[in-house]
Order: structure tokens, then sequence, then C-alpha cells
């Protein structure tokens, strides 16, 4: 992927899961296999002929909080309940190159966190990753808000936090349909981390590579 400078930005907000880390296929096969279960447990249902149902309906809304919520479930509860459950430092840990990257960025910008998470959770993952959280600010948890990314409550959110103009900030996530959508509806440019698009701004293979756009 060619990269191309990003001008006039002052802010650069960050997505956490698939974005600052990327989800190790256990991991994510272990959880989904969680939440799978739980909702089967909560609904009543087999889960086995559930989880074909299930994984259908997540490819209409491309999103498990609202497959899960269209069952008439909380699917943020579920999510908080399964994550809190789960001992993240056997799949995750220090990630020196990812602490190096954003100390050289926080010299340069503002960094903000938007995420589909709850902070109880979210800062476990950072402190995880080796990161201080404190050097997010604003740090919103779409989950403790009651709003899930691609809404453009949590984009505005961080602008009037901020008090920039929209273009004057950039959101970096792994997701078209969720990040590079939501940035983009309210007025910010977008990177997309771990593929190509043509909504975003700009296309990076992966985080570390934020650094052609915006230190160099």
């Amino acid at each position: 992927m060619k990269t191309k400078k990003l001008a006039g930005i002052k802010a650069i907000g960050l997505d956490v899961d698939g974005t600052l880390y990327k989800m190790p296929t256990k991991l994510s096969a272990i959880m989904g296999m969680k939440v799978i279960k739980w909702a089967a447990e909560k609904l009543g249902r087999d889960e086995d002929e559930f989880a074909q149902e299930y994984l259908e309906r997540r490819d209409n809304y491309r999103s498990n909080t609202l497959t899960l919520n269209s069952y008439g479930l909380n699917g943020e509860e579920i999510f908080q309940k399964v994550g809190d459950e789960f001992p993240l430092d056997q799949f995750l840990g220090r990630d020196e190159k990812l602490v190096i990257l954003i100390n050289n960025l926080k010299r340069k910008y503002q960094l903000f966190i938007i995420t589909n998470g709850t902070g109880r959770q979210v800062e476990k993952k950072l402190k995880v990753l080796g990161l201080n959280y404190h050097d997010f600010e604003p740090r919103i948890y779409c989950y403790d808000q009651g709003w899930i990314k691609p809404e453009p409550a949590p984009f505005l959110a961080a602008i009037e936090a901020l008090q920039l103009r929209p273009e004057a900030m950039v959101y970096v996530g792994d997701r078209e349909d969720v990040d590079v959508e939501g940035a983009k509806s309210v007025g910010m440019k977008a990177v997309l981390v771990g593929g190509t698009s043509r909504l975003a701004d700009q296309s990076v293979v992966d985080i570390y590579h934020l650094r052609d756009i915006f230190l160099t």
C-alpha cells in the first residue's frame, strides 16, 4: 500500500480491537464460542442449532453486538461478561513497537480513543499492551454510553471534547463499515488498518505504518 501524508491533522483517534493489536485467531474463536454459548443459554436454544442461525444473522448485521440485540438480548452486557472472564494476558503481551509508536505520536498530536467496549475492558487491554490509557483524551467507551459505532454520537463527542474542526482529526480503525464510515459521516478523515478502502483517506498494512503518514 502506498502511503501519503495527511495535511492539517491535529488529533489522531484510535480503535482498539483489531487496530492496536491483531486479534489472535484462537482468541477470536474462543470468545465467539463463549458469546454464542451464553446467548443460547439465555434464549433456551440448542447451542449447535443456534450457532448456525446466529452466524448467518451476524453476516447481515455486521456486528456481534447488534446481532445479539436483535434477539432481544443485551449485547453489550454479554460481551462485558465474556470479556471479564477471559485471561487476556495469555494471548496478548507488551508490544514494544506499539509503545514506541504511541510515544512518538503523542509528542506531535492529541491522541484519543473511540471503541466499542467498556472502560474496564479497554483499559485492561491497553495495560497488557504496555500502554498508559492516560495518554489518550478523550477516551470514549461506546458501551458505557449506550452507543455503537458507526453511530455518529461517539465521533461527535470526540469533536466536542477536543474543540477541533473535524477535518483536523483523523480516526484509525480496522473496519470500513464501522470505523471509516463512522468517522467520515461527521467529517473526520479516516485511515483503514489491514485492508484497502476507497472511502478511507489512507490505508496501511498495520498500525506501525502510521509512522509513514504522521512521523516522517
